[in-house]
C-alpha cells in the first residue's frame, strides 16, 4: 500500500493554488521496501548469533544465567517473539548499519522523528528505548548532531489483543500484562524522567479480540484494529504540536461502548478526522460504485478534461487503493472494539454514509448521486492545478468539501 500510495503521489504536483489535500503528503522511500534490515538473523538461533559455542566456559555460564535454554535456541527469523532481553542484544547493530547511515544522511534541520512500537512483545519493547538512546547520544553516524537534538515523539502500544493458547508457540498472551508493567517501569526511569523524549503517547484497550497464535511472518494476518488507527493520529498530533519537557499523552473517548463512531470522540479528535475522512470516503464510494457514470460522456466535467485518464495506470492504482481502503474500514468495523465510522452499504443514498450523522436537507431539485455529480461539474471550473491527475483529484476535493458542508456538517 505504501508503494501504491507513492505511485499515485508521483503523478501529482501541488501548489498553494491547488487546494486538494488528497495524497498531498509525500512518503519518501529512503530504504528499499521502506525497511531497515536487521542483519545476520535469518536462519539463525540466538545462540548462533552471539557465537555462544566459541565463548569461554565462564562466559557461557554467565550467558545461561541471563538467558534460558529456550531463549538461546530461539529462532530470530520473525522477530524476538516476546523476548525483549534478546531484542536488546540483537538490535544494538542498528546504529552501526549502512541503512541507518542512509537514514541519517536524509535528515534535515527542522525534521522530527516519531517511533512506533508495541510494549508487550520483544522487538518493539526492546527496540524503542535502544533506538531512542542511539538517536539522542549516538555519534558514529553522519548528521548525528542534527539528529541528537531533533524533536522526538513516540507511541507505545499496550495490550489490545490476545492469542489462542498454543503449547508449541513461544508467545503466550497471558504474559502480556506482566511484560507491559515491567517495560513501563523501565520506560519511566530511563525515558520519561531523563527528558530524552518530547512526547510519549500511550494506547491500549481492555476489550480484546483473540487471534490465531502465529509467531510472526506472513502467517500473522491480524485484521486492522481501532487501536492502530488511533495510533496513526498520534503522528499527526505530534507533527502539528510544539512540546517542552516531556509530555505524556493518553486518548480518551466519551463512553466505553463496544462500537466507536465519530460521535465517540471529543472535539479535537473529531475535528482532526471528520472532514478529511468523510471527503475521501465519499470520493472512494463514487469511484467504486458509480465509476461507469464518471467515466462516461454524460459526466459534463469530462468535456475538455481527463483525456485518457480513465485508461491510465494512475486511475487503476487509484481505484485499487479505494478497494483496499474499503477492506481496511470493514476490518476495523468487524474487529473488537469496533470502529464504525461509515455505512459502506449506503448504496444509492451516498449521504447516509456517516454513521450517527443524519444528512441535512437543502434547497435543491437534485439529490443523492445526482447532487454529487452536479457539485463535481461545478467544481471543475474552480480547479487551479494543471494536468489531468491534479485536476481530477482537485475536482473531487472541492466538490466533496462543499457537499460535506451542505449535507453532513455538525
Amino acid at each position: 500500500m505504501l508503494n501504491k500510495y507513492s505511485a499515485i503521489r508521483s503523478n501529482l504536483q501541488f501548489s498553494d493554488a491547488n487546494e486538494s489535500r488528497f495524497f498531498r503528503t509525500e512518503i519518501k522511500q529512503i530504504l528499499p521496501n521502506y525497511t531497515l534490515l536487521i542483519n545476520d538473523t535469518d536462519d539463525k538461533s540466538f545462540q548462533q548469533f552471539i557465537d555462544f559455542a566459541s565463548m569461554s566456559k565462564a562466559n557461557q555460564s554467565l550467558t545461561k544465567m541471563l538467558f534460558s535454554d529456550k531463549n538461546l535456541q530461539s529462532s530470530m527469523e520473525v522477530g524476538f517473539k516476546g523476548n525483549p532481553n534478546i531484542g536488546s542484544v540483537v538490535l544494538n547493530q542498528i546504529a552501526h548499519s549502512t541503512d541507518f547511515d542512509t537514514f541519517a544522511n536524509e535528515f534535515s534541520d527542522g525534521d522530527k522523528i516519531f517511533i512506533i512500537s508495541s510494549i508487550f512483545g520483544g522487538t518493539g519493547a526492546s527496540g524503542f528505548p535502544l533506538l531512542l538512546k542511539t538517536l539522542r547520544t549516538g555519534s558514529n553516524f553522519s548528521n548525528h548532531d542534527l539528529i541528537n537534538r531533533a524533536p522526538i515523539g513516540a507511541i507505545t502500544i499496550l495490550p489490545y489483543f490476545k492469542l489462542k493458547q498454543d503449547e508449541e508457540s513461544e508467545i503466550d498472551s497471558s504474559t502480556f500484562i506482566s511484560k507491559t508493567k515491567s517495560a513501563l517501569a523501565y520506560y519511566e526511569s530511563n525515558i520519561s524522567k531523563n527528558g530524552s523524549i518530547n512526547a510519549l503517547y500511550y494506547l491500549a484497550d481492555d476489550i480484546a479480540q483473540t487471534y490465531e497464535n502465529h509467531e510472526g511472518g506472513s502467517a500473522q494476518q491480524n485484521d486492522a484494529h481501532l487501536i492502530e488507527f488511533l495510533g496513526a493520529t498520534a503522528i499527526v498530533d505530534f507533527s502539528n504540536g510544539t512540546f517542552t519537557g516531556t509530555a505524556n499523552m493518553e486518548l480518551g473517548i466519551k463512553d466505553e461502548a463496544d462500537t466507536v463512531s465519530f460521535n465517540s470522540f471529543y472535539r479535537k479528535m473529531r475535528d482532526m478526522l471528520y472532514n478529511p475522512m468523510v471527503q475521501f470516503t465519499m470520493m472512494a464510494n463514487a469511484l467504486t460504485h458509480k465509476v461507469d457514470t464518471y467515466r462516461s460522456n454524460s459526466f459534463k466535467a469530462n468535456k475538455g478534461n481527463f483525456e485518457d485518464l480513465y485508461n491510465s495506470m494512475f486511475f487503476n492504482d487509484l481505484t485499487d487503493f479505494f478497494h483496499k481502503y474499503h477492506e481496511w474500514l470493514i476490518e476495523m468495523r468487524e474487529n473488537k472494539r469496533s470502529l464504525y465510522l461509515f455505512d459502506l452499504s449506503c448504496g444509492d443514498k451516498p449521504f447516509n454514509l456517516v454513521e450517527g450523522v443524519k444528512p441535512k436537507r437543502i434547497l435543491s431539485k437534485l439529490s443523492d448521486y445526482n447532487l454529487i455529480t452536479d457539485r463535481l461539474n461545478s467544481a471543475i471550473g474552480n480547479c487551479k492545478g494543471s494536468g489531468n491527475e491534479n485536476r481530477f483529484l482537485e475536482m473531487f476535493y472541492l466538490g466533496t468539501k462543499r457537499l460535506v458542508k451542505e449535507k453532513l456538517s455538525n
